[in-house]
């Protein structure tokens, strides 16, 4: 759901990328990244391109071939999060639990305890599964390890409290589009300054992480052109983040999501993850006698609202529902309505 400013600011007028009205803009989106990201000193990099091509940058800047990395994985994203990783460390080790389900705190101390890691990676929120990895505990101990926490957050940051720098994250990755609430394009990078000084220069010159992070922050330095209507969007859409208030964000996205929560569950749809998101709920709704697939068919084509079904062996089982970015209980409540007269008629 984007806002009407904000899409009234992407089809202002067309600016150069280095006008001095673009520069001014892209002057203030460091700082703004860092409020929302609870960071006093991280670099930001803010680079063309998806979520995918910051964990890519991420990943590649943190990990060479002399390199190990420990990926933690529990769905889809989280098996994404591994190959990634493959193809720049020398060797990958992954703590797997079933979808849904968290890695046993004590499994993963005891990998860490070996010393061997050089960077641990995870996907904060994993939307296969609708799983939150609680990272206080998880970043404590890579850090007592001298491990580079490195967190996809793409489908978090913005909703989910995350505190970078009291957690010691050493980089976090989001996107535009997702809690942020702007149109998609733009990979969002914060990097603890301590990893700053540690990354790997990668054989991509666009995927350099250190160079974009210096670009961002050298309004005019040219690297590339950027997506300059995406950008401005961006900045209206983190004004409007930050008018709400971090805490006040958090609270309500933890909230609506307790709501949803409540609601599938009096409805026999069970929420499938150990620690359920606060920005995405995952519900069986096998278990209720219903096929996700047909349900999403018959809410769209009465509601015109669009659902998330499982991934793959649970694509017919399994319904994914965002509530993140300018999702509100109302919005909620127009798709439960939709929900239950769908499933009505498939009883």
């Amino acid at each position: 759901m984007v806002h009407r400013s904000v899409r009234e600011a992407m089809a202002g007028p067309q600016l150069s990328h280095d006008s001095p009205e673009f520069l001014g803009i892209l002057g203030e989106l460091p700082e703004m990244v860092r409020r929302v990201v609870r960071s006093d000193s991280s670099g930001v990099a803010l680079v063309t391109g998806s979520g995918t091509l910051g964990v890519e940058m991420a990943l590649s800047a943190a990990l060479s071939r002399s390199d190990r990395a420990l990926v933690l994985e529990s769905g889809y994203f989280g098996n994404r999060l591994a190959d990634i990783a493959r193809r720049y460390a020398g060797s990958v080790d992954v703590l797997s639990a079933p979808p849904g389900r968290l890695v046993p705190a004590e499994e993963y101390r005891a990998a860490l305890e070996s010393g061997k890691y050089r960077a641990v990676a995870l996907t904060h929120v994993d939307t296969s599964t609708g799983l939150l990895w609680p990272l206080e505990g998880l970043a404590r101990a890579a850090r007592d390890a001298g491990s580079i926490l490195v967190v996809d957050g793409v489908s978090s940051v913005g909703g989910a409290r995350i505190e970078m720098d009291r957690l010691g994250v050493g980089i976090l990755v989001t996107s535009s589009q997702k809690c942020m609430a702007a149109p998609p394009g733009i990979a969002i990078t914060a990097v603890a300054r301590d990893v700053l000084e540690q990354l790997r220069e990668p054989v991509s010159l666009y995927m350099d992480l250190r160079k974009w992070v210096e670009v961002t922050e050298s309004p005019g330095k040219y690297l590339s052109t950027p997506a300059v209507n995406v950008f401005v969007a961006l900045h209206r859409a983190l004004e409007m983040v930050l008018e709400e208030g971090m805490e006040a964000r958090w609270a309500r996205h933890e909230g609506n999501a307790a709501f949803l929560r409540g609601e599938m569950s009096r409805r026999g749809m069970r929420v499938v993850a150990e620690n359920p998101s606060p920005t995405v709920g995952v519900f069986d709704v096998g278990e209720a006698g219903l096929d996700a697939v047909e349900l999403r068919r018959k809410i769209y084509e009465s509601d015109r609202i669009w659902i998330g079904v499982g991934v793959q062996s649970n694509r017919h089982g399994h319904v994914r529902i965002g509530h993140m970015g300018n999702i509100s209980r109302e919005h909620l409540g127009l798709f439960l309505d939709a929900l239950d007269r769908a499933a009505g008629g498939m009883r």
